[in-house]
């Protein structure tokens, strides 16, 4: 198989007095990246998976009312839990509903319809500001902005009551809002800090210099060869090699995209880590906060809170040190930046039907972040409402996901170089993998498994484990599709393609949430969260990454590009 070196001509109008490259990244600028994931990640190891879903259902239920008659108020209930070791108490307490713009609805389903209707304000708000965060320097701005109004409505959770419960909502829908769309901003870094690594750099430096002693050494054996003899039409006009055949030029190309692997998968894959250590060491801090005041309701708040003052104070390093990277001016003729956004936002989909290989993977990635979305955000409220298990029992297995998924993040990495597998060739595995848990919640529906009162996540036991295995799976997974994707898509359009990145993210993943709040109203299917898990099977066609890479860089040039993944199977589990 011959090397790809279409990738030689990426950078020739910069060495051709064409525009200025890029300065170099430096290790205190990749710090500031870093930081910000350690910064931010709080809120969604914290906050957004763990706390706020359990504390919204808990505030809803100390203003809610048991079925069947409405009469008795839930909060005579709110002490009744199994301890960990005990076996469950399935489903023997009644449905408490609270009052909420003009309908009764479980306090479960209250949680999660937030958390959905969260996520589709969240898509609306990254479609207006993605593309414009591409122009000019207000990619860093919006970060920053978006980094403040989420972290002082996460601040705010400490003045929430039971009276007023919907405020709750209210704060928990800004705080996801502004942490999605600053991570868009962030994640639109990436690409940038991996083109202009400082090893990447070197290498694309190499290689500008032999293409100009190759092109030198043509133009030499040119002349001589034209002074020797005239030429005619039927003289070919290159005689020698063009600096694309060039041993040592094919040398460089391997090493270029091999250091741009590398340096791609340890970034991220560091970033991943970085915020999930964040995270980790935030909620052992809440751990003790919750088992010292006695697992109020309050003593959770103050968790958010923290998580808040966390987030605001840490991402001063990005703001400090973090470069604006500015992208060309905003077009005079396109309106404002919403209205731009807007437009923008359909020739980027238009795009990206014409990069196929981009395409077919933000159609995987639809599925697939919906299904472990849906588990991450309701798991909790399954453990706490059909399982009785004590808030701080929760946060331990809360604690236990980020913990192996910076585990998972780190060694996946190495496990991958030493059998030789590309990114796509991981994602695959991770996701045959992932598979396993829908299987094992299916499980729980057999008659064997109800009499035995273990297995099919029957036993509060079994979800220790279960984040065990899930939390390993999804730190990897989440570092390594960043990672593909980031190669997939033009350059100079990284925030607009990763906003698109993330609204088939979000934007799929208020419906699982959905269902399940829906099914909520049933306490015999509230387990249904662990049992909605679409995963997604990408079939490479023969020729793989290494041209989908070369096809995404196509882009720049606006060349459509065909071909690329296509999807042999979806597997979608969903019990109804």
């Amino acid at each position: 198989m011959e090397p790809d070196t279409s990738f030689l001509d990426q950078n020739s109008d910069e060495s051709a007095g064409g525009p200025e490259p890029e300065p170099v990244v430096t290790p205190k600028e990749l710090l500031a990246w870093y930081s910000y994931a350690f910064a931010s990640e709080v809120f969604a190891v914290v906050s957004l998976t763990t706390f706020i879903p359990i504390t919204l259902e808990q505030l809803a239920r100390d203003n809610g009312f048991l079925l069947p008659d409405k009469t008795i108020p839930c909060s005579q209930t709110n002490n009744v839990t199994a301890p960990l070791f005990a076996p469950s108490p399935l489903f023997d307490e009644g449905r408490c509903v609270v009052y909420f713009l003009g309908h009764w609805i479980d306090t479960a389903s209250f949680s999660l319809y937030v958390f959905s209707f969260s996520v589709i304000i969240q898509a609306l708000t990254v479609i207006s500001m993605g593309p414009g965060a591409d122009h000019g320097s207000y990619r860093k701005i919006l970060l920053l902005t978006f980094a403040l109004l989420g972290s002082i409505s996460t601040l705010l959770f400490t003045v929430v009551t039971p009276d007023i419960f919907w405020l709750g909502g209210i704060l928990a829908v800004i705080g996801n809002v502004s942490f999605g769309a600053s991570i868009v901003c962030i994640n639109g870094y990436l690409p940038l800090l991996v083109r202009n690594h400082w090893e990447v750099r070197r290498i694309v430096q190499e290689i500008r210099e032999r293409r100009s002693v190759a092109a030198d050494d043509i133009n030499r054996r040119s002349i001589l060869t034209s002074s020797a003899s005239p030429t005619t039409e039927r003289t070919p006009l290159l005689l020698t090699p063009a600096p694309n055949t060039d041993p040592t030029l094919l040398i460089l190309a391997h090493n270029l995209h091999v250091t741009t692997d590398r340096v791609a998968t340890s970034v991220s894959a560091n970033g991943m880590a970085i915020g999930y250590l964040g995270g980790i060491l935030l909620l052992m801090v809440c751990l003790g906060i919750v088992s010292f005041m006695g697992e109020t309701t309050f003593s959770l708040q103050v968790g958010i809170s923290l998580s808040g003052a966390w987030w605001l104070l840490l991402s001063a390093v990005a703001a400090r040190w973090l470069l604006p990277r500015p992208g060309p001016p905003l077009p005079a003729d396109e309106g404002g930046y919403v209205t731009y956004a807007w437009k923008k936002l359909g020739k980027t989909v238009i795009k990206a039907r014409e990069l196929k290989n981009t395409f077919w993977f933000l159609v995987a990635w639809v599925m697939l972040s919906d299904g472990y979305t849906t588990i991450t955000s309701t798991a909790l409220l399954f453990a706490k409402t059909a399982l009785h298990i004590p808030k701080t029992d929760l946060i331990l297995i809360a604690l236990i996901t980020p913990t192996f998924a910076i585990i998972g993040a780190l060694i996946f990495p190495g496990l991958q170089r030493s059998f030789g597998l590309t990114t796509k060739g991981t994602i695959v595995l991770l996701l045959c993998l992932m598979l396993f848990i829908p299987a094992y919640g299916c499980a729980g529906f057999l008659p064997l498994f109800k009499d035995l009162g273990w297995g099919g996540l029957t036993d509060p036991r079994e979800l220790y484990v279960l984040a065990m295995y899930f939390g390993s799976l999804l730190g990897a997974m989440q570092s390594y599709c960043r990672t593909l994707y980031g190669e997939l898509i033009p350059r100079g359009r990284e925030v607009e393609f990763y906003a698109l990145y993330a609204i088939t993210d979000k934007g799929s993943s208020w419906l699982g949430p959905m269902v399940v709040g829906h099914d909520a109203r049933d306490p015999q299917r509230l387990h249904l969260p662990l049992l909605y898990a679409p995963a997604t099977h990408p079939g490479p066609r023969p020729h793989g990454r290494r041209r989908a890479w070369s096809r995404g860089r196509e882009a720049e040039q606006g060349v459509m590009s065909a071909g690329g993944w296509w999807p042999v199977r979806y597997w979608v589990t969903v019990v109804l």
